[in-house]
């Protein structure tokens, strides 16, 4: 490290976990295995056995196909067994986390790769009752062969499991199979045809009964063929020429036949749900696109209506959000209860309400499930103005974007990219209507309802294509509800007509002052929409009624505002993938992103950082140091020195008054592209103690838009060493365990600059010594790590380097042992302190003095340390410690004094 006449901060990359916003990990002893640490051997895993199991390849078919099978044998046997179904494009490898899992739980898992995917033969029939489904039975008769499984007569005793693709498999499995004990789906479908080629969610007030007009989903239509592809130089892909022809037809802009929609309902669970026995959970997410929440709607009418015990919970995640993360706790309990001790199936029903701009996340459980009109009687009407002429221009191009398949308002960067995307959407394809401020609070739960009123201008008989969206603003700020558009297509009269709209059902906190908006758009880019050229008035004809659920219990979160704003790696990254996704969608040639900083440049160069707040107090004061890599820097001050102000300069969150930051050769500040080098742990942790810390680290990566495999999530795991809490809420987590989860997360995705804000607190003295060996490995590889902290003695056995702050200032800057200076000197702790000085003063030495009650400090000059502890031996007094070197503490507190204000 170098002090400069006023040196620079080099701020360096930093994946800023937003300092007070974005939680911190936990310490460490499994990063050492990826820095070439020595690690105790795995334990030794349960065992698995994978194989291949034939089955039909149609219905009385001699024609054969192998499914490629994991079977998971827990300890002790035998035990229940859960098949697990995967979600599409994905194989039995994604599920090997969560079969792990239930056997760790005391399950037998058989996990499997569908038909068309992964190793197993076949082709795609998205979950038809004439393949996958027959297959999940044959798959069940190996479970019933299986000796490690219980049974109950010559019955096995089995619960089936899926997300999304394998959710709606579950569902169909466990409605066909009376063998099935309970199900849980989630994320899925109900009517396939209804989920991607959805009825108008519009229709004319007064008219006749019809069939119903559609429209297709291209964008999630075109994303799920695209994953069913394969790799594969078939057109079709891995997908059966049935579903190939259909999906053909319906993108080039065709409407579905009735042989279309007969195969879809094949693969639909409202096919066969009439025959629901089994008990079932139902998690179906807010951010959610692709299966709103009308879909779990129908599945838990229909499993009712069947005589089966079902439970409904809402949860905020889905395909535009975080999937099914964060569910495994309600899951595994689910299986215990009904797989176990056969528990009766509660009647409650819970819903989450996502944070907002003004409310902190909420789950709401109410006594029973009312589906998406809310509470009987129990709803608010809200009335809106505005209104005006929306045109669709010929092609319906360029369309309006309300989100991307799979980046919706979920995630930080699909809230990023909604924005940027909003802000290139035809003003005229659009109007827009607003209430007035909100004078009470109120939380819609369901499906909000409205009428409009559509006349055709050029006063002509048409058919009519809209799109309504509802959106919250507080203040300058306005966000989209979850749950996406809902599609209105209708035949209008030449003198236009009123339509009964239903919106997407979700759930949104709203606040006093908020405002509710409704637009209606004549494009959006997730559907096929309508080449047509149109031009439309649009009026409101009743207010917009919001269904609400009275609680029977709420509970309240504490956390962060949002858990986007765990910006893990800082708006800088969200903002160059949101860049990226405009280029693509929108064809336009974007400007050139500048590169990351290169190696070149120190980590961190500050050069006359300077800070005063609006009180008036300087907090730093004209600070200049630099660190270089391989190096690890403590930050040492008293309290109100300047420390925190000075790494939160560092990490982008303040602007200095005066003064540069430079990270690897680049600007720091607010947004910075170098900021996604940096983890950063800073002012404590601000994890969402609702959710799991597994949860909170997930959410946390998945803001930074970068691959999953790139998080290095298994080391960061191993640095939190939390064992099965790491899957419990946060809100149970003691302080050091808050701690050590908060360091894991700053050291996701493994950062060129780790910067660490009192890491230790909270933390007993093995974690401390692990936390120690983990930091000076950790630079050791290259990369450079600061650490402020008030434990000096632990300072100087982790760094290498030290920085001294007090009132504001840099007082002293270098290497530790320059800092503590007067390495040669010696501190002897002895028997007979006066005997020893005697001793000592009559060898010669440079100075010797008394130290604390039972010591001795001693300079020897030109004399060697062996003659000095020869002496006091000699004397007949014993020595119990030898320490060498004065102590950083000593420097320190005569530096920051040396710096005291004088009166």
């Amino acid at each position: 490290m170098t002090v400069e006449p006023p040196p620079h901060l080099r701020r360096g990359r930093s994946r800023v976990a937003h300092g007070v916003l974005a939680a911190t990990l936990v310490v460490l002893a499994v990063l050492a295995t990826v820095l070439g640490a020595a690690t105790p051997a795995a334990a030794a895993q349960p065992p698995v056995r994978s194989f291949f199991v034939p089955v039909a390849d149609s219905p009385g078919s001699a024609s054969r196909i192998r499914l490629d099978v994991d079977l998971y044998t827990p300890a002790a046997t035998p035990a229940p067994a859960v098949l697990l179904a995967h979600g599409f494009g994905q194989d039995k490898t994604a599920l090997a986390p969560e079969a792990r899992r239930l056997q760790r739980e005391g399950f037998v898992v058989l996990a499997y790769s569908a038909r068309g995917f992964g190793r197993s033969g076949g082709r795609i029939g998205l979950d038809s009752l004439d393949g996958e489904v027959p297959d999940a039975r044959a798959l069940v008769d190996v479970l019933a062969r299986t000796p490690s499984v219980r049974r109950v007569g010559l019955d096995p005793v089995v619960g089936v499991v899926g997300g999304s693709y394998g959710g709606a498999l579950a569902l169909m499995l466990g409605a066909t199979d009376r063998r099935i004990d309970t199900v849980v789906a989630a994320i899925t479908w109900n009517d396939l045809a209804q989920a991607l080629i959805p009825a108008s969610a519009g229709r004319v007030v007064g008219a006749s009964a019809a069939a119903p007009l559609r429209d297709v989903k291209s964008g999630w239509a075109s994303r799920l063929f695209a994953d069913g592809l394969g790799g594969s130089a078939d057109p079709c892909g891995r997908f059966t020429p049935a579903f190939c022809s259909v999906y053909q037809r319906l993108i080039t802009g065709g409407a579905p036949t009735p042989a279309d929609l007969a195969l879809l309902a094949r693969s639909s669970p409202s096919t066969v749900l009439s025959g629901m026995r089994a008990p079932t959970l139902l998690l179906q997410g807010l951010q959610d696109s692709l299966f709103g929440l009308d879909q779990a709607d129908a599945n838990a009418r229909q499993i009712a209506a069947a005589g089966a015990p079902v439970q409904v919970r809402w949860f905020d995640g889905g395909h535009d959000g975080s999937g099914i993360a964060g569910t495994d706790a309600v899951v595994d309990a689910w299986l215990a209860a009904r797989l176990t001790g056969r528990q009766r199936v509660p009647s409650t029903f819970s819903y989450d309400v996502p944070a907002s701009a003004t409310s902190f996340p909420e789950r709401v459980t109410a006594s029973g499930y009312r589906g998406l009109t809310g509470d009987v009687g129990k709803a608010l009407s809200v009335p809106l103005n505005g209104g005006g002429t929306l045109v669709n221009p010929p092609g319906g191009l360029p369309s309006s974007f309300t989100s991307l398949p799979g980046l919706g308002g979920g995630t930080a960067i699909g809230r990023a990219a909604g924005g940027l995307l909003a802000r290139a959407n035809p003003p005229a394809e659009a109007v827009r209507f607003e209430s007035a401020p909100l004078q009470q609070p109120a939380v819609l739960a369901g499906a909000a309802t409205v009428r409009i009123r559509l006349t055709p201008v050029g006063g002509t008989a048409t058919d009519a294509m809209v799109y309504a969206q509802l959106s919250a603003r507080t203040g300058d700020a306005e966000r989209a509800l979850p749950g996406g558009v809902a599609p209105v297509r209708v035949h209008l009269p030449a003198s236009g007509a009123v339509v009964a709209v239903t919106l997407p059902g979700t759930a949104w906190s709203f606040a006093p002052g908020d405002r509710v908006a409704l637009t209606v758009r004549t494009s959006d880019a997730q559907f096929g929409g309508s080449a047509a050229p149109a031009a439309d008035r649009v009026a409101l004809n009743s207010p917009l009624v919001l269904p609400e659920i009275a609680p029977a219990a709420t509970a309240r979160t504490a956390g962060l505002p949002d858990p986007a704003v765990v910006i893990g790696i800082g708006a800088a990254l969200a903002v160059a993938v949101v860049l990226l996704v405009l280029a693509a969608v929108l064809g336009r040639r974007r400007r050139s992103v500048a590169a990351l900083p290169g190696p070149d440049g120190p980590p961190l160069a500050i050069r006359g950082l300077t800070k005063r707040f609006r009180s008036g107090f300087l907090a730093v004061d004209d600070v200049s140091f630099t660190v270089e890599r391989g190096q690890v820097l403590g930050l040492l001050g008293e309290n109100g020195a300047g420390k925190t102000t000075t790494l939160r300069m560092v990490a982008g969150l303040i602007r200095p008054d005066r003064g540069a930051v430079e990270a690897f050769g680049a600007p720091v500040g607010p947004g910075s592209p170098v900021l996604t080098r940096f983890g950063c742990f800073i002012e404590g942790p601000g994890f969402l103690p609702h959710l799991s810390g597994r949860r909170n680290l997930d959410l946390y990566w998945a803001a930074t838009g970068r691959p999953r495999r790139e998080a290095h999530l298994d080391e960061a795991l191993a640095v939190a060493d939390l064992g099965g809490a790491i899957d419990k809420r946060v809100r149970g987590y003691s302080q050091g365990m808050r701690q050590r989860l908060a360091i894991a997360q700053a050291m996701l995705g493994l950062p060129d600059l780790l910067v660490l804000d009192e890491p230790t607190n909270g933390l007993d003295p093995p974690q401390i010594t692990a936390l120690r060996g983990v930091l000076r490995r950790y630079a050791e590889g290259g990369r450079t790590v600061i650490v402020s902290s008030h434990l000096l003695a632990e300072v100087e056995r982790t760094c290498t380097h030290v920085v001294v702050m007090s009132h504001g200032r840099l007082v002293a800057a270098g290497p530790v042992g320059e800092v503590a200076g007067e390495a040669s000197e010696l501190v002897l702790d002895v028997t007979d302190q006066a005997g020893a000085l005697r001793a000592v003063r009559d060898l010669g030495v440079a100075r010797a003095e008394p130290h604390g009650g039972t010591g001795i400090r001693v300079d020897p000059g030109a004399l060697g340390v062996e003659d000095v502890i020869a002496a006091v031996v000699h004397a007949g007094i014993g020595i119990r410690d030898v320490q060498r070197g004065r102590h950083l503490e000593e420097a320190f507190l005569e530096l920051i004094g040396a710096t005291e204000p004088s009166a």
